[in-house]
């Protein structure tokens, strides 16, 4: 039997083992995190078998999986290099960035222990292992970066998580960041930028904010996410982001122009292009959950 070890037991490290425990290799599961509460609901509900440290369980764990903030993440990394593990672990991490954990990840390579970069793109504006998902990640794209693991240690990994359907896709950790900053990282900046402006804007509006309907609410859900973990994303892929942010403020300032100019065409053009856009989203979407 494989004993799996997660370290960070928040939506995606939960998620994980609720896909793993559904699985058909059936996974000892050992869990790290430095939350009390959501620890012991996870060994209440049998979805982790055994609550532990990193540093305790390390040298226990076959495949070990880093669950938590790419900060975190990073310093994990560091960690596992000078600590005692099996020979033939597979170490890998759901990290949003890849380069700079690649990074810290060349200790392992050092010692000849594998490591593999992961993240999957799924998620919730819902925080913590109560809100952890079995269907989270259902057929959802799960970005790998191949490091020094072995085909053997891939394809096992995979299996672990086969009840999730997921789409594999295998790139480069720099055009990973690259994508991510794009459909990720910088929507959740425009989307925390909305809601603190309006909150600003409206502060002494005695209705303000609680008009606020579906279209507000929707393009600002993701504006509920936790800040600990964005703070790092944020500073983990700083680059990618700040340059994809000057292009929004051009794009916004072209629109501003059209609309103080009253240029309707222009003004037509920019929607009816976005609503192009959106609906290949959604039949996408569609042909995905067929």
């Amino acid at each position: 039997m494989t004993t799996v070890l997660i370290s960070g037991l928040g939506l995606i490290g939960s998620s994980i083992a609720r896909v793993m425990k559904q699985s058909d290799e059936a996974p000892t599961i050992l869990g790290a995190d430095p939350n009390d509460d959501t620890s012991q609901f996870m060994v209440d509900q049998h979805l982790v078998d055994e609550r532990v440290t990193l540093t305790e369980a390390a040298g226990r764990a076959d495949m070990i999986v880093l669950a938590g903030p790419v900060s975190i993440i990073v310093q994990q990394l560091k960690e596992l290099a000078n600590l005692p593990l099996k020979a033939d672990v597979l170490v890998t991490d759901v990290g949003s960035t890849k380069t700079q954990v690649m990074q810290a990840a060349e200790g392992l390579r050092a010692r000849h222990v594998a490591f593999m970069g992961g993240h999957p793109m799924a998620g919730s504006h819902q925080t913590g292992g109560r809100s952890g998902r079995v269907d989270l990640f259902d057929g959802a794209t799960y970005f790998l970066v191949t490091g020094w693991q072995t085909a053997a240690q891939t394809a096992a990994f995979k299996r672990f998580l086969a009840p999730a359907s997921l789409n594999w896709v295998t790139m480069s950790a720099t055009e990973h960041d690259a994508l991510v900053s794009e459909i990720s990282h910088v929507p959740h900046v425009l989307a925390a930028n909305l809601v603190n402006t309006a909150a600003q804007q409206l502060q002494h509006d005695p209705v303000g904010l609680n008009a606020a309907a579906g279209g507000f609410k929707s393009t600002t859900r993701i504006a509920g996410s936790d800040p600990t973990m964005w703070t790092a994303i944020m500073l983990s892929n700083s680059e990618a982001i700040t340059t994809q942010l000057t292009a929004y403020i051009d794009a916004l300032q072209t629109i501003q122009t059209a609309i103080q100019h009253r240029d309707e065409p222009q003004i037509y053009q920019f929607f009816e292009h976005a609503q192009a856009v959106r609906q290949r989203l959604d039949s996408h979407e569609g042909g995905n959950n067929k």
